[in-house]
């Protein structure tokens, strides 16, 4: 049982007429007390990720779950719950 489960996650903007895919089929677990860097050239989707697993943003597709819970089925109070009692995030600018 994964406290985060991402499957097959998309994010598409529209910029301009233009169509970018931020994320483009995202499969990513992540257990209870596991610790993760995400790295990567810039544009690579890294921020959009993380706004994602933070709660902040939602996919375009695919499925999140976050403690077995689908997370585009949580209102803006559950969200922030989520976000305020059970993520943390550390910012490195290295």
């Amino acid at each position: 049982m994964s406290l985060i489960s991402l499957r097959n996650i998309k994010k598409v903007y529209e910029v301009g007429g233009e169509v970018v895919k931020a994320l483009d089929g995202i499969d990513l677990s992540i257990e209870e007390n596991e610790y993760l860097a995400i790295m990567g050239a810039s544009g690579s989707g890294k921020s959009t990720l993380m706004n994602m697993i933070g709660c902040l943003d939602t996919p375009s597709s695919g499925v999140y779950s976050f403690e077995e819970e689908l997370v585009h089925g949580m209102n803006d109070i559950q969200l922030a719950s989520i976000r305020n009692r059970k993520i943390g995030f550390v910012f490195s600018n290295v």
